[in-house]
């Protein structure tokens, strides 16, 4: 669903956007440009979350991972 709202730009942005589209594809083009700006503040905000989980989790990992050490070497030639 559209939704009608007023923002404002900088002429400048206007004036260079102008070069690549055309008056009655501007709404759209904004509409791309910021799906594109959100998506990669979607996916910084995952990475650092992702990141905090990583390090939070760092010594349980650890722990398990002595726990797997015993089997892992068994039955296999030194």
């Amino acid at each position: 669903m559209a939704v009608r709202t007023t923002v404002h730009l900088e002429a400048e942005l206007i004036a260079r956007a102008r070069r690549f589209v055309p008056q009655r594809g501007m709404s759209r083009f904004l509409n791309q440009a910021l799906a594109e700006k959100l998506a990669a503040l979607e996916r910084e905000e995952l990475e650092q979350a992702m990141r905090e989980g990583y390090l939070a989790t760092r010594e349980e990992r650890a722990a398990l991972n002595d726990d797997w050490q015993v089997v892992d070497g068994e039955h296999w030639p030194a």
